[in-house]
């Protein structure tokens, strides 16, 4: 399968390969690494055979235990060997409706209060087998964040980062209206701003990282990685 930034699948929304973004010191982010997409939703045989092909060795599921238990991954079990694993970035409940708080701030209590999970993702990452897969349920917010931490990481520029951000909410909008038009309450969020993909959102995760933190590496240091796991994550798309 040739090299491209976006694959388009049956049901399996936003997938993207984090390949292609240029590098402050020269060069560009390589393709066939890191893919980042939504939840693989009854994926059609066609979309199996596109996963396959890509040969992905490992699949990250970011959303949370009870999500997770209620509509389990396609990928937990599978015909192609890999290996999957999940760790909770963020419990979403349905039935308590959207909070009354910003997706800054949603953000921000993500990796705060998810820091020990945190810390289990970017491990699992720096110790995986390339090709591997991480998402949510959209592949927008959890997945975003640590796809804007990977290329930061990796020495991509923050507008290159915030452009991979902002692509979700165009990406996704079929999906919306398809699900809100025949009423499968897959969408339940009641508040719009919550399933956009504002550039704000990630560039006020990334300005608080950097004042609480010193950044992204000074963040994953904080939650325990030590310098060498680092090192080994920001090379992985290099």
């Amino acid at each position: 399968m040739s090299a491209k930034r976006r694959i388009v699948f049956d049901y399996i929304e936003n997938f993207r390969d984090l390949g292609g973004y240029p590098l402050e010191n020269g060069g560009v982010t390589k393709f066939g690494r890191l893919y980042r997409c939504g939840i693989p939703r009854d994926p059609s045989e066609e979309d199996m055979k596109k996963v396959c092909e890509l040969g992905i060795k490992n699949i990250i599921d970011l959303r949370g235990d009870g999500e997770a238990s209620m509509m389990p991954s396609a990928f937990l079990k599978n015909s192609c060997g890999i290996n999957y694993k999940q760790i909770s970035l963020l419990e979403v409940n349905p039935a308590a409706g959207a909070p009354a708080v910003t997706l800054s701030d949603i953000y921000i209590h993500s990796v705060e209060e998810y820091k020990e999970n945190y810390a289990k993702v970017f491990k699992l990452l720096s110790q995986a087998e390339a090709p591997t897969v991480f998402h949510c349920f959209l592949g927008k917010d959890r997945t975003g964040i640590v796809a804007s931490m990977l290329l930061k990481l990796a020495g991509v520029l923050m507008e290159d980062i915030t452009a991979d951000y902002q692509i979700s909410r165009t990406y996704l909008e079929p999906f919306y209206q398809r699900e809100l038009e025949n009423d499968t309450g897959l969408i339940w969020e009641s508040e719009d701003d919550h399933l956009m993909s504002k550039p704000e959102n990630i560039i006020n995760l990334h300005m608080y990282l950097d004042a609480t933190y010193g950044g992204t590496a000074g963040y994953l240091a904080a939650t325990g990685l030590g310098k060498e796991e680092i090192d080994r994550i920001g090379k992985l798309l290099i």
